[in-house]
């Protein structure tokens, strides 16, 4: 007997297929084909593809920056969070969730709101540093975001450890280490 599909089992085959093979994979025959599953078994779960993709954008929010920028922490654990968040990235995945959510304003708004929150949250570990004011931490923040995001565009196929060494040498550059 095959076990039922639950709704984390549907957003987790997301992730897998827009990481490896981008938005178009993301139909519910496409789904239900690497899934094994019928178009009845996704619908159980999600009214529309729509529902679908915005499940998907939300969880990607909590799973990618809601679980660390939530966490308390002062002085050294701080920066053990950001290095951590920078290592739970998936990158192809944070690639693909944007070019998903550049043709559609709902999605959108979750990426934007998941970009505020980092900022914000980098931000405050700037600024608690004593190192920046509260103008400079937050365009600091602007920018290391940015800067990361931006990398991930121009270069996607960018292998984790080369992307933690292009966080090491941002680090250096700006004197953080």
């Amino acid at each position: 007997m095959q076990k039922r599909y639950a709704k984390d089992d549907w957003i987790k085959l997301g992730f897998e297929l827009l990481a490896q093979k981008g938005s178009q994979s993301l139909t519910i025959e496409k789904l239900c084909k690497s899934a094994g599953k019928t178009k009845g078994s996704f619908y159980f779960h999600f009214q529309t593809i729509e529902d679908y993709l915005i499940s998907l954008v939300q969880q990607w929010y909590k799973t990618h920056t809601l679980a660390i920028t939530s966490r308390k922490s002062s002085g050294a654990g701080r920066l053990d969070l950001l290095n951590q968040l920078v290592a739970r990235l998936d990158f192809p995945l944070e690639t693909a969730i944007r070019t998903l959510a550049a043709r559609n304003s709902t999605l959108h708004s979750i990426v934007i709101k998941a970009d505020e929150e980092r900022m914000d949250w980098l931000a405050s570990l700037y600024e608690a540093s004593g190192q920046y004011s509260h103008q400079h931490a937050k365009a600091l923040a602007a920018i290391e975001i940015a800067a990361f995001t931006g990398f991930r565009l121009i270069k996607p196929d960018m292998k984790p450890e080369e992307s933690r060494q292009f966080y090491k040498d941002f680090l250096k550059l700006t004197n953080r280490v």
